[in-house]
């Protein structure tokens, strides 16, 4: 699998290439990092995760959070095939950080992906 590099997309003379697992562990992190619609043509590309970050942080907010990642990594990731007991969402008093376990059905290897969703160094 090939992937355009991002946020260094070109250099001088040609467009940058990501392979394989980086690919896939670059296109996982910007499915999750972006909101539902922001993709122009695809309404439901995305997460809901940013709409409840006011939301109650409790059992019901993480299961909520774990579905939709979940939804959103079978509908645009068929390359992962992952279970929502392989997703966990760790929180600490000013990050939240989700992990992934799930098989790359390209090459047949389990991975674990740990993307930050959200963090704030508080001074």
């Amino acid at each position: 699998m090939y992937s355009i590099q991002f946020p260094d997309m070109v250099s001088s003379v040609s467009t940058k290439i990501v392979q394989d697992h980086e690919a896939t562990a670059q296109n996982l992190k910007l499915l999750l990092l972006s909101d539902r619609g922001a993709l122009f043509g695809d309404p439901y590309f995305g997460t809901l995760w940013r709409k409840l970050i006011f939301d109650q942080n409790n059992e019901i907010l993480r299961d909520i959070i774990i579905d939709d990642v979940l939804t959103s990594i079978e509908t645009f990731m068929p390359q992962l095939l992952t279970r929502r007991e392989d997703i966990t969402v760790n929180s600490d008093r000013y990050s939240v950080t989700i992990d992934i376990k799930a098989l790359n059905l390209l090459d047949y290897q389990t991975d674990m992906y740990s993307i930050k969703l959200m963090e704030d160094e508080i001074e």
